[in-house]
């Protein structure tokens, strides 16, 4: 995978503060509605296909990645952008660097939304009977491990493995959290409980094995990184 403005960021290109903006407010807008396009696209297949064996990786092939993009330490491919097509052609050879076309970033955004809109359905229909610490401990345990792969992606792009891994340990812990606490949810409605709680289930399980393939492709670079560079010196 390669980008070609992948060169003026490696190891992170926060010193280039002189370079001009490559978007105006109005590009990045649409860029920005593409980017949901993308997360919703991802939704409708990874819903019908949620219940096959190795459904992640058949949703990422649908989606045009193949295996080696559920990865964060490839270098990014050339973006695709929807804009509008009279400016399309121009837009997409100065497309600039960003995670938000990233696979990694995708599926977990994706899935978190889901995540996020099904904690608030079953509040909604909870009657009360969830106690409020309870609903604090389980959107934070949300909140915190979607924040932390954020925060592991931006890692890599600074080009730090062993941080990337960090929050992504911590993004497995809140995960693993967030587990306990659907088995400590309560509702007049067995079924409706149950339904609910296989569905959370099912879309933390493939986000925590997407993050564990993450993890074992950064320890591989980790490992590999200085090696590179002594070639190169």
């Amino acid at each position: 995978m390669s980008d070609p403005n992948y060169e003026h960021f490696e190891g992170g290109g926060w010193d280039d503060q002189s370079r001009e903006p490559v978007w105006g407010e109005h590009q990045w807008r649409n860029y920005l509605k593409s980017s949901d396009r993308d997360s919703a696209k991802f939704l409708s297949i990874y819903n019908s296909l949620k219940h096959k064996p190795n459904h992640l990786d058949e949703v990422a092939s649908l989606m045009g990645w193949d295996a080696q993009d559920l990865s964060m330490t490839d270098e990014f491919s050339a973006i695709e952008v929807d804009v509008e097509p009279s400016n399309q052609a121009n837009d997409l050879e100065s497309a600039p660097y960003t995670l938000h076309k990233h696979p990694v970033y995708v599926v977990t955004r994706s899935l978190y939304r889901y995540l996020h809109q099904s904690w608030e359905h079953f509040m909604t229909h909870s009657e009360s009977t969830v106690p409020p610490l309870l609903c604090w401990r389980y959107a934070n345990s949300l909140h915190q491990a979607e924040m932390n792969v954020l925060l592991s992606i931006q890692s890599l792009d600074l080009g730090d493995y062993g941080l990337a891994i960090c929050h992504l340990k911590n993004s497995l812990t809140s995960l693993n959290f967030t587990l306990t606490l659907l088995d400590q949810l309560s509702h007049n409605n067995q079924q409706f409980l149950h339904a609910f709680q296989e569905e959370i289930r099912i879309r933390l399980f493939d986000l925590r094995e997407l993050w564990l393939r993450v993890m074992q492709d950064c320890r591989i670079e980790a490992q590999r990184k200085p090696n590179s560079e002594d070639e190169q010196d």
